[in-house]
């Protein structure tokens, strides 16, 4: 079979995981006991009460991309799973389906074709949006209406961009909060005579930013043997960053507040970004060229790059990997125009649940499981992965593990600074993105005329999707 389907029972899970759980665990995941046809009597003197009757067990189907190959962590984490799952609501039994990340698209939407969907999956925030407006996901007010624990205000600034369409909201925001940031290595800094002050980085502009990567930059003859800066061929997500960094968005919005276009060229946003890629590749020459072969976080490890674009994804990794390396992050400078702001691109998966599902109930309970602060808490413990909720940042778990890696209080922060990854379209957009950007960063095309072109096509792009 092209995807793995199976109940998730624990000698199943053993086969699947590389990392075993004490006996304490393993015990939670014994099935319930089975109903007694009658109530038990109450008990006598000298005799043991009879155990209470058992809720019957209910199966939630449940989809997701992720799984317990690949590494140590996610093995660990599916692990405990539904073993969680039982401790939080003993009816429930997981049946977990795991679908590859690269044909999860086309299979739900065959899968809802057929009316033969899970209960509740996984689903990246590159797809909501559109499985919502092909009627594929249902709508959750209802039920967020009467769970207060997943009420809007539950989340931090950020977290439900690409998850609401107008009233509606069809996915609850289960990881991330994730964006894009600039990592740089405070000892090239200093050594460079480069600000390390937080704030005084914070109020960088693009200029700055330039003299500072041309600071850092060391040259043997025509070679860069130290980039500044790793610039890197801009695509979509680079694209919202650019835009959040003029403090306007990637998609236009109507008279009604909902998406009708895209309008990241507003105040020129596109434009002065490839504008300023090219002064830092090919002008003030703070980076590496771009090549297939050049690896941009490599380089960043090895000390080889000052700076390099990444996510609160490798605060963990970096961490463990290289203890030595003294590094911090920023928010990507402002754009030189008025109003223009520290921005970035922000994006986080969410679960949502299939309009045709068979149980929807079942796969709302699990909903509320996986997005509720007891799950994003073990989560972090499991694997440093941090959590949309507004409460997670007050516990004590997040505190401990903040005041041993502090880089972590940017991820609110970044949240809440940053424009939406695009979401909308996101395939058709993205496949005519590239090939526009490549030819303006090799200089085969002037960003003016690129960009006055890439609008056009987007649009309609967004246009034949039913937004205009």
């Amino acid at each position: 079979m092209d995807r793995m389907n199976q109940k998730l029972s624990r000698r199943r899970f053993l086969a699947l995981s590389a990392v075993s759980v004490g006996a304490g665990v393993l015990a939670a995941c014994a099935s319930p006991a089975s109903a007694p046809s009658a109530p038990a009597p109450a008990a006598s003197e000298g005799q043991a009460a009879e155990a209470a009757p058992a809720v019957a067990p209910q199966t939630v189907a449940y989809w997701d991309w992720w799984g317990p190959s690949g590494s140590a962590v996610n093995a660990a984490l599916f692990e405990r799973l539904p073993v969680a799952l039982q401790e939080y609501d003993s009816s429930l039994e997981l049946d977990y389906q795991n679908v590859p990340f690269g044909e999860y698209f086309r299979k739900f939407l065959a899968a809802h074709a057929a009316s033969d969907v899970p209960d509740v999956m996984h689903s990246s925030v590159y797809w909501a949006r559109d499985f919502f407006d092909k009627g594929a996901l249902a709508d959750l007010t209802p039920n967020i209406e009467i769970t207060p624990d997943l009420a809007r205000d539950q989340f931090i600034e950020g977290a439900l961009l690409q998850a609401v369409k107008g009233p509606a909201q069809y996915g609850i925001p289960g990881e991330g909060p994730d964006s894009n940031q600039i990592f740089y290595n405070i000892d090239l800094f200093e050594e460079a005579g480069v600000t390390t002050d937080a704030e005084e980085i914070a109020g960088w502009d693009w200029a700055d930013f330039t003299a500072a990567a041309k600071e850092l930059t060391k040259m043997d003859g025509d070679d860069v043997v130290q980039s500044g800066f790793m610039v890197g061929t801009p695509d979509a997500q680079m694209l919202s960053v650019w835009a959040s960094c003029h403090n306007v968005g990637f998609y236009s919005h109507d008279g009604n507040g909902l998406e009708s276009g895209i309008g990241f060229n507003e105040k020129d946003a596109a434009v002065n970004g490839l504008h300023w890629f090219l002064d830092l590749l090919y002008e003030t020459r703070v980076s590496q060229p771009i090549a297939p072969e050049r690896q941009d976080w490599a380089q960043f490890q090895q000390g080889a790059a000052a700076m390099a674009s990444s996510g609160p994804w490798q605060y963990g990794r970096l961490s463990a990997d290289i203890p030595d390396l003294n590094w911090s992050t920023m928010l990507w400078p402002s754009a030189p125009v008025e109003g223009g702001k520290q921005g970035t691109a922000v994006w986080n998966n969410m679960l949502v649940s299939p309009s045709r599902a068979q149980n929807p109930d079942v796969g709302w309970k699990f909903l509320e499981f996986w997005c509720g602060l007891d799950w994003m808490k073990e989560r972090l413990a499991i694997g440093d992965w941090m959590a949309p909720r507004k409460d997670f940042y007050e516990t004590a778990e997040f505190k401990a593990r903040l005041a041993e890696l502090p880089i972590l209080a940017m991820v609110p922060v970044a949240s809440a600074a940053g424009t939406p990854l695009v979401y909308i379209q996101q395939s058709a957009l993205d496949e005519a993105i590239r090939p526009v950007m490549e030819a303006v960063i090799l200089r085969e095309q002037e960003p003016e005329a690129a960009i006055e072109e890439l609008v056009a096509v987007g649009n309609e792009i967004m246009a034949k999707a039913g937004y205009a």
